[in-house]
């Protein structure tokens, strides 16, 4: 994904032996098809790469890549009709799974700059890959950024288990914001209180919540499962 994506990818190291070597052959023919520069690769010894990745879970290769190049806010907004923002999500893991599901259905995401996860080499790899063609937005504030949303003729959606309104409830094919707070804590007040509308997902367990990846990809298709309607089919 990286080869096709919008970073350089500077140097590949891949395990010595003959699968790095096929490996590494499969590296410059990806390259040659897709038109791209073609990165060094250097075969190295197992201990090596796991060095480098700073992990066993590599796989056998490991590229060294350009510092991850976030959009701008107005460029999300202009360019996207639906946005998945995140208050204070701090597992990679999440952030990657979110950013998997919500670029294949189009839509943009807004992470915070502070106290929450960023597009690390965990969330790459979480995402599979598509972090390298999704519309990521790193805001200072994200409250602002909803105000600024609202302000480009966004509504916007706060996700909250004891919400009144059933997340089936409003018409998301005007331009629509989906806010997902922490794994933990949730929506903080100020985020919560710069939503139009908090909707909720109906549970019936006993844990009482979902995973904030789960619930991400519950709102962003049943935006989806909206906008193929008619306008007067929606019901």
């Amino acid at each position: 994904m990286l080869l096709g994506g919008r970073r350089r990818l500077r140097r590949i190291w891949i395990m010595e032996g003959e699968a790095g070597r096929r490996l590494a052959a499969e590296v410059s023919h990806w390259a040659g098809s897709a038109g791209i520069w073609a990165p060094v690769v250097t075969l190295v010894p197992a201990h090596e790469l796991t060095s480098r990745a700073a992990s066993p879970d590599h796989q056998g290769i490991v590229a060294e890549a350009d510092p991850y190049p976030y959009a701008e806010a107005e460029t999300a907004l202009e360019n996207h009709d639906l946005v998945m923002a995140l208050d204070r999500v701090q597992d990679p893991h999440n952030l990657g799974a979110v950013i998997r599901t919500a670029h294949e259905v189009g839509a943009a995401i807004a992470i915070p700059r502070h106290r929450a996860a960023t597009v690390t080499p965990a969330v790459v790899k979480a995402s599979a890959g598509a972090t390298e063609h999704a519309t990521i937005v790193q805001v200072r504030n994200l409250t602002d950024f909803i105000e600024q949303a609202k302000k480009a003729g966004f509504w916007v959606y706060g996700a909250e288990a004891d919400a009144d309104e059933a997340y089936d409830g409003p018409d998301y094919r005007g331009p629509t914001v989906f806010v997902l707070g922490s794994e933990g804590e949730g929506l903080s007040d100020r985020v919560a209180g710069a939503c139009d509308v908090r909707v909720g997902i109906p549970l019936q367990g006993r844990i009482g919540s979902l995973n904030v990846s789960v619930a991400a990809a519950v709102l962003l298709f049943e935006a989806v499962r909206q906008r193929r309607r008619p306008m007067e089919q929606l019901t």
